[in-house]
């Protein structure tokens, strides 16, 4: 199975879900794509920041139907293809005798949970998911519920999600909200599309930063079991994305600081990086790394979308994949001939006579001896007149792909030369299973 296989639109019996669940409410079906893209557009403009401000729910702008309808649809792949090279690698697997225990921050609707739940389905798992659910609405964790029992109803998933909600709003203060819960040691902690939506009045401030990177230190070193993992996933937005890479930056910093023998040095960063030097998007004031997947929403949120001015075409979000265990992304991918795995982080860039794109990862270190690498990226050429068999996967990179070049790209001159054989590359870790504690 290709890895992209794991991310998926949500399937036609999902439509049926969706508009039960919605009707049970009294709110407008996906068969009323006039009255849900009315507040979609309101719901779109609200989370861009163009409305209500950042924390207010749905429910107090009347635009629950659109969350439900559409915006449950779109956020459950986003999740999947954060956790996806988890999942492909076998660091994230069921457990035996057991649910798999997954805490979802700012849960809303938990969709987030669905996302990683239909990942690990489509990787051949089986089994149970108990998620807690924690949100400061009522209402979105009500009808996360609603879609919880629906789904178990109709017994058509594999992987079967169990939902505990808990009322609790991280805005008010993560050490009250994080208070209610009963339990540590979950296998998974996802965030997703939380962090940007806190503290959003002190937006772009080294204070914003410190504090998110603080939150996240704390969920990683008291909440996620000793080989778990940690899933952020955000907007695909410039500043949001950058938001989060400079908290990646700030914990592997603060990680490398403490030293050895400090809990906060257990920050392991999993993915989707290679490397963990400074981000090189963060040098630039116009750059943001963030992955554009081609899965497309369901057929029959296209008239909603449409009707709200959105797309519908492709899938777009950034993400962070942290653990404390030093497992790795990059340790997971095959070598050739000792190339280091590198990650295209640009569409493919042509114009006359040549191809490019960006790349991230291990490169040489200039000036240093033979095989010092160092984190950084650069922009790589293929001139039409040097294509050949052996690099003719240069021309379908897709951007997030993994791939191995060889010989090793020189930062100086990266130049696909004739004689290159480019890879693409899939994690090959064993299988393995979530621990029994």
């Amino acid at each position: 199975m290709a890895i992209c296989d794991l991310v998926r639109p949500l399937e036609a019996d999902w439509q049926a879900t969706l508009d039960g669940v919605a009707r049970g409410r009294g709110w407008p079906t996906s068969g009323e794509p006039a009255r849900l893209a009315v507040q979609l557009a309101k719901l779109s403009a609200a989370y861009n920041g163009e409305g209500s401000p950042g924390g207010t729910s749905a429910a107090a702008i009347g635009t629950g139907a659109a969350r439900l309808a559409f915006s449950f649809a779109r956020d459950v792949p986003k999740a999947a293809g954060a956790v996806r090279e988890l999942v492909a690698s076998g660091a994230l697997a069921m457990p035996e005798g057991r649910p798999l225990r997954v805490l979802d921050l700012g849960a809303g609707l938990g969709a987030t949970t669905w996302g990683l739940a239909r990942a690990l389905e489509a990787h051949g798992a089986k089994g149970e998911l108990e998620a807690t659910w924690v949100d400061g609405d009522a209402e979105a964790l009500e009808v996360a519920q609603a879609i919880a029992r629906a789904r178990a109803a109709a017994g058509v998933d594999a992987v079967r999600v169990v939902g505990r909600p808990v009322r609790a709003d991280l805005n008010a203060g993560s050490d009250a909200a994080l208070g209610k819960l009963e339990r540590t040691g979950f296998d998974v902690v996802v965030l997703g599309q939380v962090l940007s939506e806190l503290d959003r009045g002190e937006a772009g401030t080294p204070a914003r930063i410190a504090r998110h990177a603080g939150l996240v230190r704390k969920l990683l070193r008291e909440l996620v079991a000793p080989t778990g993992s940690l899933v952020v996933v955000e907007p695909a937005l410039r500043d949001r994305t950058r938001h989060l890479h400079a908290i990646r930056d700030a914990l592997l910093a603060d990680a490398q600081a403490s030293g050895a023998s400090s809990p906060d040095a257990r920050v392991t960063l999993f993915a989707p990086c290679l490397h963990a030097a400074s981000c090189p998007a963060l040098a630039h004031p116009g750059d943001w790394c963030h992955e554009d997947l081609a899965v497309d929403l369901p057929a029959w949120l296209v008239p909603v979308a449409r009707g709200a001015g959105l797309r519908w075409q492709g899938l777009t979000f950034s993400y962070l994949v942290l653990r404390k265990d030093g497992r790795t992304l990059a340790a997971a991918l095959p070598r050739r001939s000792g190339a280091p795995a590198l990650r295209v982080v640009s569409g493919p860039l042509v114009s006359k006579g040549k191809r490019e794109a960006f790349l991230c990862g291990e490169l040489p270190s200039p000036g240093e001896p033979p095989g010092a690498r160092s984190g950084g990226r650069v922009r790589a050429m293929r001139l039409d007149r040097d294509e050949s068999a052996t690099n003719a996967a240069w021309d379908e990179l897709p951007k997030g792909t993994l791939v191995a070049i060889e010989p090793e790209l020189d930062p100086a001159r990266p130049r696909v030369g004739r004689e290159a054989v480019v890879s693409e590359l899939f994690p090959s870790f064993e299988q393995t299973q979530a621990p029994s504690d």
